[in-house]
């Protein structure tokens, strides 16, 4: 599946850049159009959301990035250390 406006064969390849662009798409078909009808409850929660929404992302790719640590994918692969 790719959200991307312009498709380019470029995909992302961690959580952290998809997520970006999804939450991009929200933010314009969304968030966007409801600018000055939230209340300021609304505009905190989905500000919450979307920080819980970048952490998570931001874990998925540190897995994903040790993973390929673990399949020997690192740049510096004598640099990796499980301790």
């Amino acid at each position: 599946m790719n959200i991307e406006k312009d498709f380019s064969s470029d995909q992302p390849k961690f959580s952290d850049e998809i997520m970006t662009l999804a939450m991009g798409e929200i933010h314009d078909i969304l968030i966007e159009p409801m600018q000055g009808k939230l209340t300021q409850e609304q505009d905190a929660v989905l500000a919450l959301i979307g920080l819980t929404f970048k952490i998570m992302a931001e874990k998925a790719t540190q897995l994903e990035k040790l993973e390929q640590g673990f399949q020997g994918n690192f740049v510096n692969e004598n640099d990796f250390n499980r301790n």
